[in-house]
């Protein structure tokens, strides 16, 4: 494997790469301190979807990056970011995803754009109160959509993460009438909000890349 770091434009983003021409891209926000176990998370995915993929995090510097809506990051993913990663990697699809509101903000973004074959949200934020009015009215243009959440985040006293099982669950019952069942699944994995958390991303990326590749 080979991490490099570089600058495009306004923000940071760390390259990840095991073969000369990944099958997949995952483009992910990376939050503070989640760079510690990004090589960790990295390795996960690649083992769990066995295949050779890319992986193209790029730097959010504190939790008020991730308000929405966020034209601004959008668009330097989309003029910025992508054009770059597609010349680098040969037109791969691409994956988008996050965790909490690194999977909210996955989610809104595959509202917006068609640059994304499949979206990975891991116990996504959906308890924003925006976010299921909004929802209802733009459906994800991604194919595949992934969501999970932890199997006893609904069971604690602490919003919001009590909030989190209704949230989803409603969620995917959208996603359902939006794209159709085969293509959204969500998961429920053991533990809580911050439970297993890289093996979590992994599963969700590595299930977005078999989709993706059929």
């Amino acid at each position: 494997m080979t991490s490099e770091t570089i600058q495009i434009t306004t923000h940071r983003c760390h390259l990840l790469q095991s073969h000369a021409q990944p099958k997949a891209i995952v483009v992910k926000p990376l939050g503070p301190f989640e760079w510690k176990c990004l090589e960790e998370e990295f390795c996960l995915t690649e083992q769990m979807a066995g295949q050779p993929i890319g992986m193209a995090a790029f730097e959010m510097d504190t939790i008020d990056s991730f308000r929405l809506p966020d034209p601004t990051t959008l668009g330097w993913i989309t003029a910025q970011l992508l054009p770059m990663l597609k010349g680098r990697w040969d037109n791969a699809p691409m994956i988008l995803g996050g965790y909490s509101l690194g999977g909210l903000f996955a989610l809104w973004a595959s509202t917006c754009t068609d640059e994304f074959t499949a979206v990975a949200a891991g116990s996504p934020s959906l308890w924003a109160d925006w976010w299921g009015e909004y929802a209802a009215e733009h459906p994800s243009r991604a194919k595949w959509v992934y969501m999970s959440v932890g199997n006893t985040e609904d069971h604690t006293r602490k919003k919001p993460y009590a909030l989190m099982g209704e949230c989803l669950r409603k969620q995917h019952a959208l996603n359902q009438q939006q794209l159709g069942t085969a293509r959204c699944t969500l998961e429920w994995n053991e533990g809580g909000h911050f439970a297993n958390i890289e093996v979590r991303k992994a599963k969700a990326f590595a299930w977005c890349v078999n989709h993706c590749l059929g």
